[in-house]
């Protein structure tokens, strides 16, 4: 656990339910050093509501599952009807007996637990793990449990009064392992929907897909800052950020699912960039959704999983919003010659329309939000319902996905401004709303990438080994902000010219590959191989062949194969050349955008070739990276940026493939950082050699072709390269 004991406050802060804080207050007192965490209607387990479900839940090593309902209100009355036995309160409502409901909850909790061997004896038909259950009465005394009938209920009657010896007294010898708690809680929280069958055999590990398989057989179970994001409603706005393979997009696919069944009457939009998202977004929301509610969510009128363009196959928020506002939509041809595509869009959008898009959503998450203009956050602001801080608008980032835009726009910048005001400031995001909900979340746990797949891209994205760095963090906190610590130096701030050790730790790095391999005397550096070509034709038959040896020999499933071409202008041709590589070898492929629709990648049965922007979202075992030497004379820096996209994609391993003699200094910034690995060694540069590495960024993409051009026609002219480096007084 990343801290010993935590609280999930839910909704209550926003309920007036001064005994449940004090009850919460006491619990947190007794039980901070546990390792766990007490929970305000975690969740249903399938129940119709949380009327349903018993006010607390405490889960630790120590103590095991604890069921903890509180009644405020004072019981007057038992009266049984038709078998139920029924409660009248002092204020005259009559209540189903809530000694009844945690009854029936317990079980559900028992009939998860069973779900897993580890924790259920299936010769004595016994949960492993203790529960303890009671019904606390904050408002009866002592002298009045007469008239409570509990001796055919399981559980407890404890009065106000006596909540702190009560607690004291429940055994705390437990003490499962940190795995058997991890599997308490995804079995607990619903989260084991989303884990890869195991075998019921370990078989031994003789190939790639093996490892790869092994990898991939874990539990489930969100870490602290992943449960804290998904599982609780802020009632404003929250940004969420992470690197990729962090759990952004599956925090906001629990958040969707759980909204829409606990408040089945709000209006859910969830926004994205990368097209093939739609039925990721769609099969983990409903996956969560169906278990909980027991129907599937209803993606036609309350939830929304919209791409923000949309067209002809499917709506988008773009598309959806032009029809119902009755305008013709701009097309992909009326949009060439502008640096931003979908922000032009939305900019005519608001031009046009700006005052006539009326809030008609309770909730909007926005993933991949690094990819999206100030225009299309400002078309979400009017969407939401509520006014100003109230919106509850909830926007997941991507740490480090582009160069041009590695500090975060603030809010104030997203959102827009009203009679030059801000509509959300960027003070919106500090501190923590009621119940201790952080309002700015930052997820610092790589699931996706193995660490040395990870700190490659992250390396050569960075320039740190390259005679022209192009990002630099100065602060220990950013670095933190992406998995890393600084090791030197020891000071509140990196300063020009000093040496500097970053370290990624293991407990940062949760794919499990690189311990597998280390466990079987393999390399975990492996992981990461560079193949330097002659020529195209010599590339292709590299791919091709090792495509041929991974499908055949080591059993890595096409699907599960994607070549990503870090030449994504005028690269049609090529594309289908690869293609056809692969024919040859009896492998069938996909070019998503190309020939097939941009929403298909990953089709059972094919492997799929692609560029680093259509990419964007997915995952793959198997990433190739090819023409990786356009890197080494890439003025712009837009190929970095482009590289660590592509290889970033990988859960396994990655081949990073390039043409010619443009390939030597990229394999040697690699070899530099496997040298180093788990850490990062370099001089820090100052702040005025990385901006003037990014001084062109902020030019359009056709600016910054021809600016390419330029800069390869003088390398390939040796004369011409002399002549510009003359000094004037040679001239």
């Amino acid at each position: 656990m990343d801290n010993p004991f935590s609280f999930l406050s839910g909704s209550l802060a926003l309920e007036n339910r001064p005994f449940h804080f004090q009850v919460s207050d006491v619990v947190l007192t007794l039980f901070n050093q546990c390792h766990g965490y007490l929970a305000y209607k975690l969740t249903t387990l399938g129940r119709a509501s949380d009327d349903d479900v018993p006010s607390f839940i405490i889960v630790s090593k120590e103590h095991g599952i604890i069921l903890l309902d509180v009644l405020e209100e004072r019981v007057v009355d038992v009266i049984e009807s038709g078998g139920v036995e029924f409660w009248r309160l002092d204020n005259g409502e009559l209540i189903t007996s809530r000694s009844w409901v945690v009854d029936i909850y317990e079980e559900e909790v028992r009939s998860r637990l069973k779900n897993d061997l580890s924790l259920y004896d299936r010769k004595t038909r016994n949960i492993r793990v203790p529960i303890t259950s009671a019904v606390l009465f904050c408002s009866n005394q002592a002298s009045e449990a007469g008239l409570i009938n509990q001796e055919e209920s399981a559980s407890e009657v404890v009065f106000f009064e006596d909540l702190q010896p009560w607690l004291s007294s429940i055994e705390h010898d437990f003490q499962c392992s940190d795995e058997q708690l991890g599997r308490i809680f995804s079995l607990l929280e619903g989260t084991f929907v989303y884990e890869e069958k195991k075998s019921a055999v370990e078989e031994p590990l003789n190939t790639i897909n093996d490892y790869i398989q092994k990898s991939l057989r874990t539990t489930f179970k969100q870490d602290d800052a992943q449960r804290l994001a998904a599982m609780q409603l802020p009632p404003g706005p929250q940004r969420i950020r992470g690197l990729a393979g962090t759990g952004k997009t599956i925090v906001l696919c629990l958040k969707a699912a759980i909204t829409h069944k606990k408040f089945s009457d709000y209006k859910i939009l969830y926004l994205f960039n990368t097209q093939s998202l739609y039925s990721h977004v769609q099969n983990l929301i409903s996956r969560y959704y169906t278990l909980e509610a027991k129907k599937a969510p209803d993606f036609d009128e309350k939830l929304h999983v919209f791409h923000a363009w949309g067209g002809k196959q499917r709506p988008g928020l773009y598309s959806t919003l032009c029809q119902k506002l009755g305008i013709t939509p701009l097309t992909w041809s009326d949009t060439r010659g502008h640096r931003d595509q979908l922000g032009y869009i939305y900019k005519d959008l608001l031009s046009r329309m700006g005052d006539k898009i009326k809030p008609e959503y309770d909730l909007i998450l926005i993933d991949e939000a690094q990819d999206f203009s100030s225009e299309i956050f400002q078309v979400a602001y009017k969407l939401a319902k509520g006014e100003g801080a109230n919106k509850r608008i909830i926007w997941a980032y991507d740490e480090f996905q582009s160069l041009k835009d590695t500090l975060i726009k603030g809010p104030a910048e997203l959102f827009g401004e009203t009679d030059g005001e801000p509509n959300l400031p960027n003070s919106v995001l500090h501190g923590k709303y009621p119940g201790e909900i952080p309002k700015d979340f930052v997820l610092p746990n790589c699931y996706r990438t193995p660490r040395p797949v990870l700190m490659t891209a992250h390396g050569v994205a960075m320039g740190l080994y390259s005679n022209r760095q192009s990002e630099m963090f100065y602060l220990p906190g950013d670095w933190k902000a992406i998995g890393y610590q600084v090791i030197e130096p020891r000071s509140l701030m990196i300063s020009e010219g000093e040496n500097v050790v970053i370290e990624r730790p293991d407990a940062n790095s949760r794919n499990l590959l690189e311990g597998i391999l280390l466990d079987n005397s393999k390399r975990p550096l492996n992981l990461v191989r560079t193949e330097v070509c002659f020529n195209d034709e010599a590339q292709l038959s590299f791919v091709a062949s090792k495509v041929k040896q991974l499908v055949f020999d080591e059993g890595v499933s096409p699907e599960e194969i994607v070549i990503i071409n870090l030449i994504s202008s005028n690269n049609k041709n090529q594309m289908l050349a690869i293609q056809r590589a692969l024919m040859q070898i009896g492998v069938r492929s996909v070019i998503p955008g190309y020939v097939e629709s941009s929403d298909v990648f990953k089709p059972k049965g094919f492997v799929t070739i692609s560029t680093p922007f259509r990419a964007k979202g997915n995952e793959a075992n198997i990433v190739f990276v090819i023409n990786a030497h356009r890197l080494s004379n890439d003025f712009t820096l837009r190929m970095r940026n482009a590289f660590f996209v592509a290889v970033t994609r990988s859960r396994g391993w990655c081949y990073i493939s390039g043409v010619g003699a443009g390939m030597e200094p990229l394999v040697s910034e690699i070899e530099a950082i496997k040298r180093d690995f788990p850490r990062f060694c370099f001089i820090c540069p100052s702040r005025e050699q990385v901006d003037s590495s990014k001084t062109f960024l902020g030019k359009s993409d056709k600016e910054l072709d021809e600016i390419q051009r330029l800069v390869d026609l003088v390398d390939q002219n040796p004369e011409l390269r002399a002549l510009l480096l003359r000094q004037p007084d040679e001239k």
